[in-house]
């Protein structure tokens, strides 16, 4: 759906231990910015920017996102030690999956239907997406669209993806996922238990 080019600044984080989630994770980290918070889990690594801050994660589009939590893989890490390289296609050639959490602070109108902004997010692939299933949901109380797409063509490196598109106060957000074939169905289950964590600073 995709791909992230640069982040520029990180805020602070609070560690909290709980019970195992499942065999594979036995703690959850709460990561926050000035207007929502996940629980990232343990095997995740993650990387925050901050309206206040003004740092921005940049779109394929040329949009950028200010307000953002970007998770991968612990097992992808590598890619941080790259993170300043300018060639997005390179810098995400050994990330088999990824997260984007945001508002979407490059879609400047507002009132508009639900189903507009979601379909101009998926419009902005090019036609490279092909939607495999689509349905309602709800990001902590409010309503969102689903959609699990896969991509066509050799501009991206990845398969499949599932984004949420919704509003909060009049403003535009979406969270998406996006993995290659092999790991695809592995990490799916952990992201959507992130989305369900969602949770909108009061």
């Amino acid at each position: 759906m995709l791909t992230v080019v640069m982040i520029i600044t990180m805020t602070a984080v609070v560690v909290v231990l709980l019970p195992s989630l499942n065999s594979n994770v036995n703690a959850v980290t709460i990561a926050n910015n000035s207007i929502f918070s996940i629980n990232v889990l343990d095997n995740w690594a993650y990387m925050e920017t901050n309206l206040e801050g003004g740092a921005a994660v940049k779109l394929p589009n040329g949009a950028e996102a200010n307000s953002a939590i970007l998770l991968i893989p612990t097992e992808f890490s590598e890619f941080l030690n790259n993170i300043n390289n300018g060639d997005a296609q390179k810098l995400f050639q050994n990330v088999g999956a990824l997260s984007l959490m945001t508002l979407d602070s490059g879609y400047l109108f507002r009132n508009v239907p639900l189903e507009i902004y979601a379909q101009y997010q998926l419009n902005k692939s090019g036609g490279l997406e092909r939607i495999l299933s689509k349905e309602n949901a709800t990001i902590d109380g409010e309503k969102a669209m689903k959609f699990h797409t896969t991509f066509k063509g050799k501009s991206t490196n990845f398969d499949e993806g599932v984004g949420y598109y919704f509003f909060h106060d009049g403003n535009p957000y979406f969270i998406d996922y996006s993995a290659n074939e092999k790991d695809f169905k592995r990490y799916l289950p952990q992201f959507e238990q992130m989305v369900k964590s969602f949770k909108f600073v009061k």
